[in-house]
């Protein structure tokens, strides 16, 4: 029987409503083991687990409060984990990611960070990749680029960052160390921003 509400009535005598509150102490009990300990188990009163439906927007937060939620990804177009910051302030995509050699990851934090391969000549701009299912950084707080031709066999290259225009150009040096000139160089990139 399901869970009945506005029982015992001040007129019910505990005979006549005995069916009816057991079977609500069942139904809750039901519904408690659902990601729950049960009640009558050691670590009662702790998770299983936690699901959460998808929400289809981001649920209001009031002051000293925090929502942590699933919502479907614009980016990757599945639930992830999103987390709302107090008096319905910034909205954090936590677990959204394009994972491979060339690709992103949000932190929970709200950092953005991607890593890719590239290559440049001499004085060159470096274009990440970029569309639908990609982030676009709106701040970048650290640049790594880090030789990586599998075609050298030694360690005669350079590769430096000298700007970085938003959304996503780094303007790169690439060169030989041992000469002045300009080299093609192939680069791994890490990149951190929001």
């Amino acid at each position: 029987m399901a869970y009945q509400e506005n029982i015992p009535q001040p007129t019910d005598k505990i005979k006549d409503s005995q069916n009816d509150l057991l079977n609500n102490f069942q139904a809750i009990k039901t519904a408690w083991d659902v990601n729950h300990v049960t009640y009558d188990l050691g670590d009662q009163g702790k998770h299983k687990h936690v699901s959460l439906p998808e929400q289809a927007a981001a649920p209001a937060t009031a002051a000293n409060e925090l929502a942590i939620y699933s919502k479907q990804s614009a980016l990757t177009g599945i639930s992830e984990l999103f987390v709302r910051r107090e008096s319905s302030g910034t909205e954090l995509e936590a677990t959204g990611a394009s994972l491979g050699a060339i690709g992103w990851s949000y932190l929970p934090s709200g950092l953005l960070i991607k890593w890719g391969v590239g290559s440049c000549t001499g004085n060159d701009t470096f274009v990440l990749p970029a569309g639908a299912g990609i982030p676009d950084f709106t701040a970048i707080y650290s640049i790594q680029l880090t030789v990586a031709d599998p075609a050298i066999t030694d360690i005669d290259q350079a590769i430096r960052a000298t700007s970085f225009v938003l959304p996503g150009t780094i303007t790169v040096f690439a060169s030989n160390r041992s000469t002045t000139g300009a080299a093609t160089v192939g680069f791994e990139y890490l990149l951190i921003g929001i």
